[in-house]
């Protein structure tokens, strides 16, 4: 085998991606796994520990997690938030109880081992104000105006996650409904609905993109810029860059997801439809999103019950 060592971890990398991409799972998700895995192993050549998989224990497990969170950030001094330990945590307890599960470990170095404690990261959610002087920077008939003005009402309006809305094609949308069929976490795929003022922008939007070079070309990703389809990236930069033109605080799609999930549920809208709509499996994200703001539902909700007035 030309010196190939099968059981260092990062010839191991491979099978496992192979796994993962034999299980459907999102390139994203793939490469981040892929990626904490290589951060390991160069921890354990730096620290002149073994790479192969069946001699780490669960005290070079161990060691790597507090290294991790007793690191400072080599740009800004500051250290590494637990969360950042945390990510990387779950993505070698997968890793390693795969190599568990096909017999090339003997044990598994993550048994009992505990997930690192972080506090919640609070995600600030913008007020309605900011979001329509959000729509009305991009309110004019240019390409990009009207590009850019789909995009953030469709973001508000259903609450999708910004892979989701970036990964679109022409033939997702269904007008006749009024959904969107998106791609979620999983390659999991749902309807979203959403309302006429965002239909009537994406249909703005369509009409000035049927001119556009790539469209012109056949291109079918809906989103498209100067050289091509859009990336989860180029809609980030675009949030940002309106941002900073409309002289509010920077917006990421993370933040319109969160606005989404609190202004449902500040409505009435019932938990289970929200989990259906966001493409949630779990109840514990519902606790996670618009958080930052459950203190205004609850003082609202105890007004209108105004059960000291009964009395």
């Amino acid at each position: 085998m030309g010196g190939l060592d099968l059981d260092d971890i990062r010839e191991l990398k491979d099978d496992f991606t192979t796994e993962l991409r034999r299980k459907n799972r999102s390139k994203r998700t793939i490469d981040g796994y892929a990626t904490h895995i290589d951060y390991f192993a160069a921890y354990l050549v730096e620290m002149s520990l073994p790479t192969d998989a069946p001699a780490i224990s669960r005290d070079v497990t161990g060691g790597y997690i507090e290294h991790l969170l007793t690191r400072p950030n080599s740009r800004t001094g500051e250290l590494l938030s637990p969360q950042y330990a945390r990510s990387q945590y779950r993505s070698l307890q997968q890793f390693f109880k795969y190599l568990f599960a096909e017999e090339i470990i003997p044990v598994d170095p993550f048994d009992r081992l505990s997930l690192p404690d972080a506090p919640d990261k609070i995600v600030p959610v913008p007020n309605a104000d900011s979001l329509r002087t959000l729509l009305n920077e991009c309110s004019g008939p240019s390409f990009d105006d009207r590009r850019d003005n789909a995009i953030i009402r469709l973001f508000a309006d259903t609450g999708c996650r910004c892979g989701e809305v970036a990964g679109l094609g022409i033939d997702d949308l269904d007008f006749a409904e009024n959904t969107v069929l998106v791609l979620g976490k999983g390659r999991r795929p749902r309807s979203t609905p959403f309302g006429d003022k965002t239909r009537t922008a994406i249909r703005k939007y369509l009409r000035v993109r049927a001119k556009h070079p790539k469209a012109v070309n056949g291109q079918p990703a809906l989103w498209l810029g100067r050289m091509g389809p859009m990336t989860d990236h180029g809609i980030r930069q675009m949030l940002e860059r309106r941002a900073a033109s409309a002289g509010i605080e920077h917006i990421h799609p993370h933040m319109l997801r969160h606005w989404f999930a609190h202004n449902w549920l500040a409505n009435g809208g019932q938990e289970q439809d929200l989990m259906m709509l966001a493409g949630w499996r779990s109840r514990q994200m519902l606790d996670r999103y618009g958080k930052s703001v459950a203190d205004e539902r609850a003082k609202d909700a105890h007004r209108r019950a105004r059960l000291g007035d009964q009395l």
